[in-house]
């Protein structure tokens, strides 16, 4: 048997290389069709089955990788290819001859060259014996595709240019057309931009299609979308999120199975499984953009668009103002999702993984927001966000069980841009951290938090138990609320009494920037007089500050000083 493992790579670089909307989801979508439409396409007419060749949605396609007739297994005499995964710029497969593997990778690779020029994609094979464990063949495909990519020119090398030649005015890719643009002004693209314009459109319709039972709709074409966002949107929300331990399960997933065979039905299960429950946090999630949505033709059309949407992966574009709503939702529902005993097509197979692998009932998550103005620049704003999600991503080394494991807990970080002469997240939280002398230091930020419920963090030690109560979403949000009213301006008498006036808020922010002593002082002076405010607002007694819960394990003799305040103050406007 020959195992043949196929992926694109860079896909960050080839998805948000340009500022262009239009350009980011028409990447996206042929990044989506490499492991799926192409593929099936090639490998229907291979096998002569004009059923592999019905992709149009995650749905059908998941039936028909599951179907037994349309993708029998390889050990049967008349089956040559046995799909075990087909997912958005990545496919492994199983080949009985060398020649198969080999022609597979070739026609896909030519057909990218073609019609996605730009994107890098890899293709390896290697012989196993079927009688022995399928699982040392995984770990060396993986190994080849990553030499193999490592040795791969970079896609710009296909791209030399002369200085006589025009360039993109997206790309900077020598320019191989032009393009009108609404002001009929003449603009010179490269055939790389051209090619993400020209599906961007059909991305649209396919990611219309998993709302279509429902009464949501997303823009019908990008002159909408663009239209909807730059001028109907005073914030815009890139959200970028992805599953916790997914790499390790999928390392060890031989300690799932009995067989090859079981092994290889369970892993197409379990990759099939993650990418709808997914789709289905998804759909649940955009439901807080109901109310900001535009009716037409009794659809409401949300001012959320997704980028990425496979797999344990989500980036989307949505409006600011609701994108922390939005993100809680989808972490906590992709949660429940995994959870779930009875997901579609494939029952139980992730809460059976997750149980053996982690302890726990289903998988979680993790996510970075970054919230910008819709003209700042998108590839920033993204890099942002990614950013955001290493800081979330962090939570893990935190909550862990007694086996020092990690428990499956989801998190959240978040950054509003109010000034764009520096977005390094690195920068901006350095700016607040204060070194009060050599054995205390103080935070003026508390963020990531964690957004799993406490309840379901049973499993994890004491210490961490504890940890995670410090950085609980829910608190952060009940502080939140005290200052909402500030932002909202209003008139009623008794608001007093139960938000704190925007001048006292500020007079804090201001005095927490000198250091802990002079903004607890500032706080004890309004503590009596809105004192049914401050108590709630207070991370412990009569202080904003509170001190960071830090592992004992961790021998640091530091004493770090955390507050949330200006965490709150940030989020008024967006909670």
């Amino acid at each position: 048997m020959f195992l043949v493992l196929i992926e694109t790579s860079g896909n960050q670089n080839f998805i948000f290389a340009t500022n262009k909307l239009k350009e980011n989801i028409g990447a996206s979508e042929l990044t989506y069709r490499v492991g799926t439409q192409w593929l099936l396409e090639i490998i229907g007419d291979i096998v002569k089955n004009p059923n592999l060749k019905l992709w149009q949605d995650s749905d059908l396609l998941r039936q028909n990788l599951l179907n037994s007739n349309h993708n029998p297994p390889i050990e049967d005499d008349k089956q040559s290819i046995e799909i075990i995964i087909a997912v958005s710029g990545k496919a492994l497969l199983i080949t009985k001859d060398k020649e198969i593997a080999q022609d597979i990778i070739t026609q896909l690779t030519t057909k990218c060259l073609k019609e996605a020029p730009g994107i890098n994609v890899t293709g390896v094979y290697v012989e196993f014996d079927w009688n022995k464990p399928i699982q040392d063949a995984v770990k060396q495909v993986y190994r080849k595709i990553e030499i193999a990519q490592s040795n791969l020119f970079s896609s710009e090398f296909r791209f030399l240019k002369l200085p006589i030649l025009s360039h993109c005015d997206t790309s900077g890719l020598p320019a191989s057309q032009i393009e009108i643009n609404p002001e009929n002004d003449k603009i010179p693209i490269s055939q790389v931009s051209f090619t993400k314009r020209n599906s961007a459109n059909d991305s649209l319709k396919r990611m219309d299609k998993l709302v279509q039972k429902s009464n949501f709709k997303f823009p019908e074409n990008t002159n909408d979308l663009e239209k909807n966002f730059e001028e109907k949107l005073n914030w815009l929300g890139i959200v970028h999120a992805d599953g916790n331990g997914l790499g390790q399960i999928f390392l060890n997933f031989h300690d799932f199975a009995e067989n090859n065979r079981d092994y290889v039905n369970k892993l197409r299960k379990f990759s099939l499984a993650l990418d709808l429950c997914t789709q289905n946090a998804f759909k649940k999630a955009i439901n807080v953009f109901a109310e900001k949505g535009e009716k037409k033709n009794n659809k409401t059309i949300l001012p959320i668009i997704p980028l990425v949407l496979g797999g344990d992966d989500l980036t989307v574009v949505c409006d600011g103002k609701k994108a922390l709503e939005f993100t809680e939702k989808f972490l906590l529902t992709f949660e429940e999702e995994t959870a779930r005993n009875d997901l579609e097509d494939v029952g139980n197979i992730i809460n059976e993984v997750s149980r053996k692998a982690l302890k726990s009932d289903g998988l979680s998550s993790c996510a970075g927001v970054a919230i910008v103005k819709p003209h700042f620049p998108f590839s920033v704003g993204y890099d942002l966000a990614e950013s955001l999600l290493k800081s979330a991503k962090t939570v893990k080394n935190n909550v862990q069980n007694n086996d020092n494991k990690t428990v499956s807990c989801s998190a959240l970080d978040f950054h509003i841009v109010y000034d764009s002469s520096g977005v390094d997240l690195e920068l901006i939280r350095g700016r607040l951290e204060l070194k009060e002398n050599e054995n205390i230091h103080t935070k003026l930020y508390k963020r990531p938090f964690v957004v799993t419920p406490s309840n379901k963090l049973k499993e994890a030690t004491e210490f961490s138990q504890k940890w995670a109560k410090f950085y609980d979403w829910n608190e952060f949000k009940n502080k939140v609320k005290l200052l909402t009213k500030n932002k909202r301006n209003s008139q009623n008498e008794n608001d007093e009494k139960k938000y704190l006036p925007p001048n006292q808020s500020n007079k804090l922010r201001s005095a927490l920037f000198r250091g802990k002593e002079s903004g607890d002082a500032q706080f004890q002076l309004i503590y009596k007089r809105y004192e049914n405010i401050t108590i709630k607002l207070a991370e412990s007694d009569k202080s904003l500050f509170q001190i960071t819960p830090i592992n004992s394990k961790e021998n640091n003799k530091k004493t770090v000083y955390t507050t949330s305040f200006l965490d709150a103050l940030d989020a008024t406007d967006f909670l």
